[in-house]
């Protein structure tokens, strides 16, 4: 039986994993996660599972790793490669597991059928979000109110999401996880979680000049002719199996996240222009073209 001996003070880091936090553990630089917390939290059989772990040892590298437990006791717990995870995933079978994650491992699993078989015969398997852009028009739009409104970042409040929903993207997000997002957020509205922030906000010292404010509106209205140009030249690039794809779908649909985020602030910023400014009055065609601008979907 191989077995590696880990001290307490192990790298031990906590990855998102299909919608959980899972602890992981480095041996001799491969990354090894323990087993029965996973087994457990979705719903199958521990003891079942550790017969048919140790059945096929070889098949999935098992070891038994003495790691920090749940219980922040050292304990000897049955690891296998953090590589090997999603293949045991695969082999489970969906009636066995819990009923609120049932349609999700039925989903993933189709999902692998779909890889392997992209991989084998077009030589690549791309992954497909959990959900579409406009399923999270509403996580989009409450996020945009609470950045507008309390001065927050993007990336802050997306932060919490990541950080609730064990994700590092939202499109990792099921349907109803995206909406559970939503009501996350305006929880903490409610519960004036964001309070004090806005009066930060209303003290703050003016950052930029009249005119650096038109510049990055400027840049704003070009950033959102190139992504425009990434999503139509995305599809001619995916059909020539262009390297540079990935680029122009990156483009067109991660970009938009964030300078989503940036036209916000900055109508902000220029609703307190001064429009006697020779350069602030030269820009208001660019003002209302700014404004009538949507996110590219």
């Amino acid at each position: 039986m191989n077995s590696i001996a880990i001290i307490e003070a192990v790298n031990t880091t906590s990855l998102p994993f299909h919608g959980q936090h899972i602890i992981t553990a480095m041996a001799a630089g491969v990354a090894y996660v323990a087993m029965k917390p996973i087994v457990e939290n979705i719903g199958l059989d521990w003891a079942s599972q550790f017969v048919k772990l140790n059945r096929q040892r070889e098949k999935f590298n098992c070891c038994d790793i003495t790691m920090v437990a749940g219980d922040s006791k050292l304990r000897q717990l049955l690891c296998i490669p953090l590589k090997k995870l999603n293949g045991w995933l695969f082999s489970i079978n969906p009636a066995k597991v819990r009923d609120d994650i049932r349609d999700r491992l039925v989903r993933y699993q189709e999902e692998c059928f779909t890889a392997l078989h992209d991989y084998w015969t077009k030589g690549a398997a791309i992954r497909k979000p959990e959900t579409t852009v406009d399923d999270r028009t509403p996580l989009r739009g409450i996020v945009n109110r609470i950045m507008g409104k309390y001065g927050m970042t993007y990336q802050a409040v997306y932060k919490l999401v990541h950080k609730e929903f064990g994700v590092k993207h939202i499109d990792e997000l099921s349907a109803k996880q995206t909406a559970e997002a939503v009501e996350y957020l305006a929880g903490k509205v409610i519960e004036g979680e964001f309070v004090g922030k806005e009066s930060l906000l209303t003290k703050a010292t003016k950052q930029f000049s009249d005119e650096e404010v038109v510049n990055l509106c400027y840049m704003q209205l070009w950033m959102d002719k190139a992504q425009q140009a990434g999503k139509e030249v995305y599809p001619a690039m995916k059909q020539l199996r262009s390297e540079f794809s990935g680029f122009f779908y990156d483009l067109a649909h991660e970009t938009r996240f964030f300078t989503q985020g940036t036209k916000e602030a900055l109508l902000r910023e220029a609703a307190n222009l001064d429009k006697t400014e020779r350069s602030v009055a030269n820009a208001e065609g660019m003002f209302r073209k700014l404004r009538s601008t949507r996110e590219i979907h």
